[in-house]
């Protein structure tokens, strides 16, 4: 059935496209002011809590498992592959499977990069709402803010865990207990990179739109599939989407696109019409471009002397990497695994998928032997990360194929910068942690899909940017962006608390000006 149903009733104040980080924030604010706020999500409402045995490629599987159904198809460096890239596709988004690393971007991030029109003072704000509500847990940053709060204190990490912290401190570094939105419940797992079905594990379902549908003044539609906004001059008037084979539109005085870094722009490029026929929005040509990831280093590393591994293992960062030689490079952290099997596996898969090895699919399963090899040579090592800023290039972008609307399309060149930053902080790593064994698990850097940014950046002139520094298109009226794609750079910490307080900074310019 393919009919085109115009939804009954008078508009949403607020429609709402996607329910990650930034969506379930904005709703969740402007539903307990007492707006009317209806979220569209392509997902499930309840994805499953398990692990994956294997890769999993079966659309409708992955769908199940709140995984984003369809490769992306990655052209870096002018080679194609196609992969799947770690996004989430169910209520609550990306954020049902996030480790759930929640940290505050450093001041210059804002202050010194030229790129952001809010300065850190106003952000600090939505930071500390967004810390509250999420039930952030860490210490402080040695060389952070000094004016930021003190969270709520963590409970000890595993014995392991606090070796690695003297260890470090030794070495002349300033660690700290990780910031994140994890309870430690009874028996927590920590869930990292799974859904958790305890809601130990704050994410954008369990701290924003379950209370938002609690007000009364929300409503939740899952499983269905923007497919376009509709507008005329400078409105957006509609909100097309197809659920179970029906092609329905809704009505919203304020239109908001929250489906990601990856898909906001496409579906603003694919809205394409006589008003706006480059894209919506995209009188500026910026749609989509000025794509950012992070570049992750991982790295293996042995404590001076064994201790136990049992407790909370997502638990260590530092900043002393930061900025270095002149450069931007990044935090550092405990990814929370071992070296284990399934670890070096996992990785290896990911590397192979990305390589110029991927188109010989036979080969794949035979990664099975060098993982054992290594998780035996590895032992009881833990893994680090290191989470390098990216920065904003306009030929790094998403592309659509309007034959195939719902397929995201990424060009992304390495820059040579990248590759030198990456050297560097390789160098720094091996110098700085020169007293404790370790091995990085990649011969260089691997680009993380999972933190895309960037692509309707904001700023102040329409000629440079897409959105207004309230994240409201400049070339339409109602219609504002409140995922990642905001981002004008990408610092060098997870993006989640940013987009969370980004989110609920916007929710009082939407308010006040719903009237």
């Amino acid at each position: 059935m393919t009919a085109d149903i115009d939804d009954d009733g008078s508009p949403w104040d607020v429609v709402i496209v996607g329910t990650g980080m930034g969506g379930a924030a904005l709703g969740y604010a402007l539903a307990r002011r007492g707006r009317r706020v209806l979220f569209l999500e392509r997902g499930v409402l309840q994805p499953a809590s398990e692990q994956p045995a294997g890769e999993v490629t079966d659309p409708d599987e992955r769908l199940r498992l709140g995984l984003w159904p369809d490769p992306v198809r990655m052209i870096v460096n002018g080679r194609a592959t196609e992969s799947y890239a770690a996004i989430g596709c169910a209520a609550g988004g990306s954020t049902r499977l996030y480790a759930a690393a929640l940290e505050r971007f450093e001041p210059d991030d804002f202050d010194s990069t030229g790129g952001w029109p809010v300065p850190y003072a106003e952000m600090a704000r939505s930071y500390a709402e967004a810390e509250d509500v999420l039930n952030v847990l860490g210490t402080r940053d040695p060389l952070g803010d000094p004016g930021a709060p003190e969270l709520p204190p963590p409970p000890p990490c595993a014995p392991v865990d606090q070796v690695f912290i003297d260890d470090f401190a030794r070495a002349g570094l300033h660690p700290y207990r990780l910031h994140v939105g994890i309870g430690y419940r009874p028996g927590c797992r920590e869930c990292l990179g799974v859904v958790c079905d305890r809601a130990c594990k704050s994410d954008a379902a369990n701290s924003f739109l379950q209370p938002a549908l609690a007000t009364g003044h929300a409503e939740l539609r899952a499983e269905c599939e923007v497919t376009a906004i509709d507008s005329s001059g400078r409105t957006a008037t509609a909100v097309a989407y197809r659920r179970n084979g029906v092609l329905r539109r809704v009505h919203g005085r304020v239109v908001v696109l929250a489906a990601g870094a990856l898909r906001s722009p496409g579906l603003m490029l694919l809205s394409a019409n006589a008003d706006h026929p480059a894209g919506l929005a995209n009188r500026s040509g910026l749609v989509g471009r000025h794509l950012m990831f992070h570049a992750s280093d991982w790295v293996a590393l042995w404590p001076s002397r064994k201790a136990g591994m049992d407790g909370p293992r997502k638990t260590i960062a530092l900043r002393d990497f930061y900025r270095a030689g002149g450069g931007r490079l990044g935090a550092f952290q405990s990814v929370g695994l071992t070296a284990g099997y399934g670890n070096v596996l996992m990785f290896l898969y990911d590397w192979f998928d990305r390589g110029a090895l991927a188109r010989l699919r036979f080969l794949r399963p035979f990664l099975r032997i060098p993982a054992a090899i290594a998780a035996k040579l590895f032992g009881k090592a833990s893994i680090f990360a290191l989470i390098m800023e990216d920065l904003p290039y306009p030929g790094n972008r998403v592309a659509v194929d309007p034959a195939a609307p719902g397929r995201i399309i990424v060009h992304y060149d390495i820059h040579p910068e990248l590759a030198e930053r990456s050297r560097m902080a390789r160098k720094l790593l091996r110098e700085r942690l020169g007293g404790l064994r370790k091995f990085f698990l990649r011969p260089d850097f691997m680009i993380d899909t999972g933190h895309p940014c960037g692509t309707c950046r904001f700023g102040d002139n329409p000629a440079t940017s897409v959105l207004d520094r309230d994240c409201r298109a400049h070339d339409l009226d109602n219609l504002f962006v409140v995922d990642a794609s905001f981002m004008p750079s990408s610092a060098g910490v997870n993006p989640s608390l940013t987009i969370a307080a980004n989110a609920l900074r916007v929710a009082g310019t939407i308010d006040a000006q719903l009237g």
